[in-house]
């Protein structure tokens, strides 16, 4: 019988009891939770966040060096990392130097989709909600000059009218996406 690593390393009794579920009809993972005397890992919660994050181990992927620079960098932009691990896809274009993308638990993570309109799907889901940005603006000058050429093309727009389609054909709209 193929037994899950964290039985196979475990004591005769849990592997026993194991075994046991198995030859009953219970699953793999019910008899592995079972045995090991450990509830399955949730979605949502601060233990499945932290699962393999504890400690700034999960800075050991990273090339010492690069690890090394990210903390520097972090408290000298003031940011306290004390229980905290970096989640990039929170940061804003500071990266690292973020304090907002630097967060201890779901609850930080949802705060800060929350407050970025972000959507966020994993431990922690957040749907952000779809906004159209404001229209862009071009200089007064420019549109000023662009008013009185489309009043030359066509002589019976008036200047709020020939300011519309200046607006029409020159700043961009956002389309919403469907």
């Amino acid at each position: 019988m193929m037994m899950p690593i964290s039985i196979a390393l475990a004591e005769k009794e849990i592997q026993d009891h194991y075994v046991r579920m198995i030859k009953d009809g219970q699953t793999p993972a019910f008899a592995e939770m079972c045995a090991l005397g450990v509830p399955p890992g949730t979605k949502g919660t601060d233990r499945a966040f932290q699962q393999g994050r504890l400690d700034g181990n999960w800075m050991d992927d990273m090339p010492v060096h690069q690890a090394q620079r990210m903390v520097r960098e972090a408290k000298a932009a003031g940011i306290s990392i004390a229980g905290k691990q970096y989640v990039s896809g929170l940061a804003d274009k500071r990266g690292h130097m973020d304090p907002m993308a630097w967060v201890s638990d779901t609850s930080d993570v949802k705060k800060v989709a929350q407050a970025r309109n972000l959507t966020v799907t994993g431990a922690v889901n957040h749907q952000g909600h779809e906004q159209a940005p404001d229209r862009k603006k071009i200089s007064k000058r420019l549109e000023g000059k662009l008013v009185q050429e489309e009043m030359a093309k066509n002589p019976r727009l008036g200047r709020a009218e020939a300011g519309e389609v200046v607006k029409d054909k020159y700043v961009p709209k956002w389309k919403k996406k469907a």
